[in-house]
């Protein structure tokens, strides 16, 4: 029996980190980057004849450079990403959610300086149109165990949130429509499988969940791996890593062998700090090709290698040094002065300093435009949600700007996407709600529980709304109430507003971002008829004009959130090294010298 290896390597999540950089702490950053994983990939080709390099979209937006190229009038030549992508030979690609941010006609310029297919199933420009190729069969040449070489047909099917519609309805004006994952995926796989497909790769802009899927399903990559037909699945969008131990337990999702529903998977992180490798063994019989065994890892780059540089970084380096030394020199300018340092040490328990300012911000900005319609007697409140929270960026995915001057590299830390703000009517009983749906973020625990983690690692920080202009409690013992039955107890206590408790029918007016209130991250459902305002400009924008007509004021608010004195033990957090330095720590915070943690990480202890 002739046998042969297929090695497939992922890239995901990249969001324009082309270079080994953080524009947020403004130096080098070599564990990440695409660069950063040229010496792997060109490594990982060398092992394997026959390899095929892919991405799994969210490639354009994401970093400051990506949004200095996208203002550009007329960029000359193909767009750095575009050109980084030639330059790696990558064999085919697919679309995130945020290639949209920008609108179609300039995705639509991108992607035709990229010299790869670009495959997107779901994506549609009319009834019967698709935005670009649905699938694509690639074919190569694999040596066999006999010395021979035989031809490979490679099926490659892309897929996107189809809830990107929503998101970025602002910028796309109705340009696009989406179909759901699992029903674009059987509506075009027999097409592709007669072509001739003799192995079919999912590119799937997805995470992995097993929730029960529903019509636009979000993060579907567990659904499609279930259908027949397809035999590898790229994962991606929610910046996980797979396999890895985040995924333990989730039904039909193997982390030992990489499998989810039996079928070999990955997903590799976010910003380039990881490349994807799937090595399929491949057996050949009369019947065609079969996928005998398979192998999967995450090649993670080194920041300790020294090497020459190589012909392929050198170019994408070349490439994008003009446009990277003006984002530079632009982040490096002051917006104000602050008296006091801003962090984010304690934002996984709602005490970040930077989340007031963004909300002072929002009320200011949806006070002013609304001043003298029928909403402006409405109170109004704001939803924030930290970024820079550590978590799969690491003990350097903090914020702390010391006493001085506030840059724009700073407010990019703040708030990283250029989201417009929206206005929303909401009632008191859906504030509630919605607040429910952010506790995700914490793990329900017994009074006495051994394990007193209280950050679900499954739930990305973005994901914790918080309201500024309410006070609350939580009481983690009590999982969240995930639908909308009065008679089940909430986790999510003791609700005032103005010293008062929240009334199910008081209405509110909510500042919040265009992601959220069309329906990202799942937290709640806002009718088209109650979105009552967008913002010409994007938050970033807001909280600047804020701050340079405000400034940073000598001190923050008293915190919002507290937690209901529940357990009989402290729960526990991570955070990064400097909330040593905080002094005194919040209320009821104490180090946990005995935390197992990742490097660069320690543990606190919150005792409600």
């Amino acid at each position: 029996m002739v046998t042969a290896r297929l090695r497939l390597l992922e890239t995901t999540d990249l969001h324009m980190h082309l270079l080994g950089y953080d524009y947020l702490s403004d130096g080098p950053a070599l564990n990440q980057g695409l660069t950063q994983l040229v010496p792997l990939i060109e490594e990982a080709r060398a092992e394997v004849a026959t390899t095929l390099l892919f991405d799994n979209g969210d490639f354009l937006q994401g970093t400051p450079l990506a949004d200095h190229l996208a203002r550009q009038s007329a960029p000359g030549g193909p767009s750095p990403i575009a050109h980084a992508f030639n330059t790696l030979a990558y064999d085919a690609i697919t679309l995130g959610n945020h290639e949209f941010d920008y609108g179609l006609p300039y995705l639509t310029s991108v992607l035709a300086g990229c010299d790869m297919p670009v495959v997107c199933s779901n994506v549609r420009t009319t009834p019967t149109r698709n935005y670009v190729a649905p699938w694509t069969v690639l074919t190569r040449d694999v040596t066999g165990s006999d010395g021979q070489s035989y031809p490979l047909k490679i099926g490659v099917i892309g897929f996107v949130t189809p809830q990107v519609v929503d998101w970025n309805a602002h910028a796309l004006n109705g340009a696009i429509q989406t179909d759901d994952i699992i029903a674009a995926a059987r509506s075009h796989l027999p097409a592709l499988h007669r072509a001739g497909a003799d192995v079919v790769v999912a590119l799937c802009h997805a995470g992995i969940s097993d929730a029960p899927r529903s019509a636009s399903t979000e993060n579907a990559a567990l659904h499609l791996a279930s259908l027949p037909g397809i035999d590898v699945v790229f994962a991606g969008h929610t910046h996980d890593r797979f396999p890895g131990p985040d995924f333990a337990g989730l039904a039909e999702t193997d982390i030992e062998n990489a499998t989810l529903c039996g079928k070999p998977a990955v997903m590799a992180g976010a910003y380039g700090r990881a490349l994807g490798v799937v090595d399929l063994d491949l057996t050949l019989d009369p019947d065609g090709w079969h996928i005998a065994g398979h192998h999967v890892e995450l090649r993670n780059p080194d920041p300790k290698r020294v090497a020459p540089e190589s012909a392929a970084q050198t170019a994408i380096n070349r490439y994008v040094a003009d446009d990277q030394s003006k984002v530079l020199a632009h982040l490096r300018t002051d917006i104000c002065q602050t008296p006091r340092r801003l962090t984010s040490y304690f934002a996984a328990i709602g005490q970040d300093d930077t989340a007031p300012l963004l909300a002072a911000a929002q009320i200011a900005a949806i006070t002013q435009a609304l001043s003298g319609t029928d909403y402006a007697d409405l109170p109004v409140l704001a939803t924030t949600s930290p970024y820079r929270a550590g978590g799969h960026g690491g003990p350097g995915n903090y914020i702390d700007i010391p006493p001085g001057p506030l840059t724009r590299r700073d407010i990019t830390a703040i708030i990283p996407f250029d989201n417009p703000m929206c206005g929303v009517l909401r009632r008191g009983w859906q504030i509630r709600n919605w607040l429910e749906q952010a506790s995700r973020y914490y793990r329900v625990l017994a009074r006495d529980a051994a394990d007193r983690s209280m950050i679900d690692p499954q739930v990305p920080a973005y994901y914790f709304d918080q309201f500024h202009g309410l006070r609350y409690r939580m009481d983690l013992t009590v999982p969240p109430r995930l639908d909308d039955n009065p008679a089940r107890p909430t986790r999510v206590r003791d609700i005032t507003y103005d010293g008062k408790p929240l009334a199910d029918d008081a209405l509110f007016l909510v500042a919040t971002t265009s992601y959220r209130a069309h329906g990202g991250g799942g937290l709640t459902v806002i009718p088209g008829q109650d979105i009552v305002y967008t913002s010409d400009l994007g938050l970033p924008q807001i909280l600047i004009n804020y701050l340079v007509a405000n400034g940073v004021p000598a001190k923050g608010p008293a915190p919002n959130l507290g937690f209901a004195a529940s357990l009989q033990t402290p729960a526990r957090f991570a955070t990064a090294a400097g909330a040593r330095t905080i002094t005194p720590p919040p209320p009821g915070v104490t180090l946990a010298p005995d935390a197992p943690l990742s490097p660069g990480f320690i543990g606190m202890d919150l005792m409600s």
